[in-house]
């Protein structure tokens, strides 16, 4: 039975929204087990007088009859009125995969604090058809995506979400109605740019992204965000995930197309003080060594995200979490000015070490590689910059972190050739033995080994299939011999 249809754009009755949070928190919080009264009534009975007339039902048996609920038929969704009509099972599934997509798409989930994460999605599911629609659309199409990877095609019964999420919001946005710059309007056309940067359309993605740019700025730029900081960064993630993919210029924080100056550098020693609840001495990085010999604005990046990976670690060894601000802050003050720098010379310390941030802030911050996503233009602009990299300049162990880093990050199979043995030779000379020696070496320059450490093995661990004494294909781009 479909969905009443309901296009008001009042937001739901405190009912509502209770049965949505019902739902969610289904096999979540159950609290002390009760004992059973079954159990009880059973006692009562063993303990009745044997003279007790048989035929007649006991006091017990009622008892216990009446404590068994018959099991709910239906199901809770079906008293809700929602903005479309809709097949129930579809938005079922949207709210089941709601519970588990964070642990697939968003590893530090754990680590970050998402305020009102919940209602903040679901609310608009019963008044905004567009929004409705397109969550139905991408849940759906994430699982066609991942049976047939190779394959893709968009399935007969996503499509016809995916259609009607396009013709709501180009009426909506021709007749530039009050729902024209909401926020359900926002996620819809996000959800859009996302989906066509992840089957790999890139024009599409960009024209999504460059009308939702434009709303971001009716709406008075991204200060207005400061109440949904998650929206934001999911924002931001998709512009940064669509330029390290085609090499385009971001739309936001970019000085020749925004007005929004750079994110200010997160105050992290107030950061670690909160967490700690003590006086935080200045952390000495082994990276301090090189850092001095470089850009200052460079060095002031990898400063900062080196601190934030100390209190993600911190964070998942106390099982604490630091706030979606924080999250937000980092990633944005430190990948826009990264993206920004490109002055320096192709081949060189200071451009390694920017693309190297880069890569690494791609695993931390979109952590999208598990899911068959690309950085194309990131990896090949990494590769060729290695590939002419003069290795007597850097730091054996920074070296080795550039290696590890576009090896989990950016970097696939077709790198192997040439990569693999490259780090191998390195491993040797730098007599690292063990998978632990080489943490040693990665974790105090900069790592997480809640995203990095089951990658950073396997590659660790494979490159000792590779023989030494065979030498690299011609066609690759570094041989063993320029080390």
């Amino acid at each position: 039975m479909p969905f009443v249809v309901s296009t008001s754009v009042e937001k739901p009755d405190p009912e509502v929204r209770k049965l949505i949070r019902s739902h969610v928190m289904l096999g979540k919080n159950q609290g002390k087990t009760r004992c059973s009264r079954r159990r009880e009534a059973s006692n009562v009975a063993d303990k009745s007088s044997p003279n007790e007339d048989l035929g007649a039902p006991s006091a017990s048996f009622i008892t216990a009859s009446h404590s068994v609920i018959p099991p709910k038929i239906g199901s809770d969704l079906s008293t809700i009125r929602f903005a479309d009509a809709v097949e129930p099972s579809k938005v079922e599934f949207v709210l089941r995969f709601s519970s588990i997509a964070k642990q697939t798409l968003f590893p530090l989930d754990s680590c970050i604090l998402f305020e009102k994460r919940e209602e903040a999605w679901m609310e608009p599911l019963t008044f905004d058809p567009a929004f409705l629609n397109a969550m139905i659309f991408t849940t759906l199409d994430y699982f066609d995506s991942m049976r047939h990877r190779n394959r893709y095609t968009m399935s007969q019964q996503t499509l016809p979400h995916y259609l009607r999420t396009l013709r709501l919001l180009r009426e909506r946005l021709l007749h530039e109605n009050d729902q024209a710059l909401t926020t359900p309007t926002v996620s819809a056309i996000l959800a859009l740019a996302a989906h066509a940067h992840f089957v790999g359309d890139s024009e599409s993605a960009k024209h999504h992204l460059g009308g939702l740019r434009k709303i971001v700025s009716l709406r008075g730029g991204v200060a207005t965000f400061s109440d949904n900081a998650k929206l934001l960064v999911e924002i931001l993630r998709c512009d940064i995930g669509i330029s390290f993919h085609s090499g385009s210029r971001p739309l936001f924080f970019n000085k020749s197309s925004s007005q929004e100056p750079f994110l200010p550098y997160p105050d992290q020693t107030l950061l670690f003080k909160s967490m700690l609840k003590t006086t935080v001495r200045q952390t000495q990085y082994d990276s301090e060594i090189f850092l001095r010999d470089i850009d200052d604005e460079l060095a002031s990046a990898w400063r900062v995200m080196a601190g934030f990976c100390l209190m993600i670690n911190l964070a998942a060894e106390s099982k604490n979490r630091i706030a979606t601000e924080t999250f937000l802050d980092t990633m944005a003050s430190v990948i826009y000015r990264l993206l920004d720098m490109t002055h320096f010379e192709a081949g060189s310390t200071e451009e390694a070490i920017r693309l190297g941030l880069l890569a690494f802030s791609s695993s931390i911050f979109l952590q999208w590689k598990q899911l068959g996503m690309s950085y194309d233009h990131l990896a090949t602009t990494y590769r060729e910059c290695l590939a002419e990299l003069r290795v007597s300049s850097i730091p054996s162990r920074l070296l080795l972190w550039l290696l590890m880093v576009g090896a989990v990050s950016v970097f696939g199979c077709a790198d192997d050739k040439w990569l693999k043995p490259w780090l191998r030779v390195n491993i040797d000379l730098g007599e690292v033995e063990s998978w632990s020696d080489m943490q040693d070496i990665l974790k105090p320059l900069m790592w997480i080994g809640l995203v990095l450490d089951e990658p950073g093995k396997d590659v660790f661990d494979s490159s000792f299939v590779y023989d030494l004494v065979t030498p690299p294909l011609d066609h690759s781009p570094m041989s063993i011999g320029s080390l």
